[in-house]
């Protein structure tokens, strides 16, 4: 295998069976309660099953992202996921943003587990505000990882391009400039098929340095259904936002297919890069935001 097509995966979802010790929280799943305890119980994505997987793709690390489907805010899984292979894989922990301790919470985890990054994840209030992004209490919290230089995951529902939380997001952006933003499914590119799914309002992201793109499966899907030509997009964000500030995600414990198929999916959809654009965009950016 090249060298530039090793992989890092950045967005990883790990969960256990053993209900007992990692108790669930289901409410809300998008399969259905039903189905998500069915696939908890029969298919769970433990910490062997996932790095044996990466192990027969090529992929030398990557990033265990919060499953708030299955866990919510009880990080336990994934910092015990973390901890225990350390050489391999870090933490993007969820928490409450607006909640009072949450501040003091992330800064011990960095501190104490080694914590990457924060994922939060929530929508528009009745009034059109972003409370879980930029409230007051909130803003607590954009502080400790402002001071660690930690990596923000951000993804806001639905899933379409919203300019109203984009712009949310660029004034933290400039707010907390020693702070990484990482957008969650690429700011969902691909929803639109018009200018390759890269809507005007995530190409205006672009004069944000700190702000950072991470392309997953879901986006795969999401291009197939508007008819987008995954290489053609990669090449045209590459000009836009740079390698740098791309990477790949595979959505794995998620995405309902085969880890060998979303790897692949991500070399081809890098065929028109440069072996230098190719090694950023399939591994550097990524380990260097999260690190392992």
């Amino acid at each position: 295998m090249e060298q530039s097509d090793v992989l890092y995966d950045t967005h990883a979802h790990f969960f256990s069976s053993d209900l007992l010790r990692y108790p669930v929280n289901t409410a809300n799943a998008r399969e259905g309660e039903d189905n998500l305890r069915r696939r908890i119980e029969s298919d769970p994505a433990t910490p062997q099953r996932v790095l044996g997987l990466w192990d027969d793709s090529g992929v030398i690390g990557g990033v265990g992202v919060q499953y708030n489907t299955v866990y919510k805010t009880d990080n336990r899984f994934i910092l015990d996921t973390a901890g225990q292979n350390a050489e391999r894989v870090t933490a993007v922990v969820m928490l409450d943003a607006t909640a009072a301790d949450t501040p003091a919470i992330l800064d011990q985890w960095v501190n104490e587990r080694g914590v990457a990054g924060l994922r939060l994840f929530g929508r528009a209030a009745a009034d059109g505000t972003y409370p879980w992004l930029d409230s007051p209490a909130a803003l607590q919290t954009w502080q400790v990882a402002n001071r660690h230089g930690l990596t923000m995951v951000l993804m806001y529902a639905p899933a379409s391009v919203e300019p109203a939380a984009f712009a949310k997001i660029a004034s933290l952006a400039q707010r907390f400039p020693a702070t990484r933003i990482a957008l969650d499914h690429f700011g969902w590119a691909g929803c639109e098929p018009a200018d390759l799914g890269l809507a005007a309002p995530l190409v205006q992201m672009r004069e944000y340095g700190n702000v950072f793109y991470k392309l997953t499966t879901i986006n795969f899907h999401l291009f197939e259904k508007a008819g987008i030509d995954s290489t053609h997009f990669v090449r045209r964000a590459v000009d836009l936002f740079g390698a740098d500030r791309m990477m790949w995600g595979s959505d794995v414990g998620n995405s309902l297919e085969s880890y060998d198929s979303m790897a692949r999916r991500a070399r081809a959809s890098a065929a028109q890069l440069t072996p230098a654009e190719r090694s950023l965009f399939l591994r550097e950016t990524g380990r260097r935001l999260f690190g392992s």
